[in-house]
């Protein structure tokens, strides 16, 4: 049995929000072509712009795509109104007139960290990825203390298979804010990818080194199951199978739900020849995988190993 791996390299989607209201950035219904922003008599751009804010606070993104429309018609130069066009069309999924905003937000002001970011995760959303790259560097050059913008442009050199690059840049990220388990979680990945490349006995050391940074990520989120479940699969790798299925039932301890764990957990059972807890383990899974599209493959093989057990 190979202990199937977390699916974990997906494209960044992080967004800062607006300014003039705790906004919160959600991706919503897809785009719809509006018609040009009237311009009402007396209205400023100040004016357009309070009022976009308030439709994106009420989750109004057709109106509040038209009022900072009217805002950049009124005062192009005006590029919080730019970057928070950008949002709105983002909410609404229509990522190349997103990218056109913030473009427009960071020409006024290459130094605009915060739409420098954003451009980087909708070109990334584009299937932009060398572009995206460019302006995560943007941000940081622009703001050093950017966390986000380190590990979106560290995850993206994973995904780009610059594993030593990327390495480098989850560990500057970290440095910012040590407090952060995802930072640790996405540098244990990346050191296991690494390890996985050397000949022994470098390898054993390496993904030894990536399950104490699995625990780093641990320590700061005690309930993050998917580190457990990630240094359950490492531990099959290593033939560690008592430490594999201990740190699975961590996992389910925390998620009794969570699909992955109990699968492998199951498999492990089985292979120890602790007959028992292995069905008890395939009955759980098959009753949470059920009717889930994405476990089909898997509820089958479940399913054939149950039926011999």
């Amino acid at each position: 049995m190979s202990a199937r791996s977390l699916v974990a390299f997906t494209p960044g989607t992080r967004r800062f929000c607006g300014i003039g209201a705790a906004l919160v950035c959600i991706l919503l219904s897809a785009a719809v072509t509006l018609a040009a922003a009237p311009v009402r008599r007396g209205q400023t751009a100040e004016d357009a712009f309070r009022e976009g804010v308030g439709f994106l606070g009420e989750s109004k993104t057709t109106e509040a795509v038209r009022s900072f429309r009217r805002c950049v018609e009124l005062k192009p130069d005006l590029k919080e109104c730019w970057y928070n066009l950008g949002l709105a069309y983002g909410r609404k999924r229509n990522f190349p007139e997103e990218a056109n905003a913030y473009a427009a937000a960071v020409k006024l002001d290459p130094n605009y960290a915060k739409a420098q970011f954003n451009l980087g995760v909708v070109l990334e959303d584009l299937g932009k990825a060398g572009s995206a790259l460019k302006h995560y560097e943007r941000a940081i050059a622009a703001d050093p203390q950017a966390q986000d913008a380190r590990l979106n442009r560290a995850m993206l050199l994973l995904r780009q298979q610059k594993v030593e690059a990327a390495i480098v840049a989850f560990e500057a990220a970290i440095k910012l804010k040590p407090t952060n388990p995802e930072a640790w979680f996405d540098l244990a990945q990346a050191q296991e990818i690494k390890a996985d490349k050397l000949a022994e006995p470098a390898r054993t050391q390496g993904l030894r080194a990536a399950i104490r940074t699995y625990y780093k990520a641990i320590h700061h989120a005690p309930k993050h199951y998917r580190a457990w479940y990630n240094i359950g699969v490492v531990h099959h790798r290593l033939k560690d199978y008592g430490s594999e299925i201990a740190a699975y039932q961590k996992a389910v301890l925390i998620r009794r739900s969570y699909t992955p764990a109990l699968y492998n957990l199951a498999f492990a059972l089985r292979d120890k020849g602790d007959k028992a807890r292995a069905k008890t383990a395939f009955e759980r899974y098959l009753k949470m995988a059920k009717g889930n599209k994405g476990e089909k493959r898997f509820v089958a093989a479940a399913q054939a190993q149950l039926s011999k057990l």
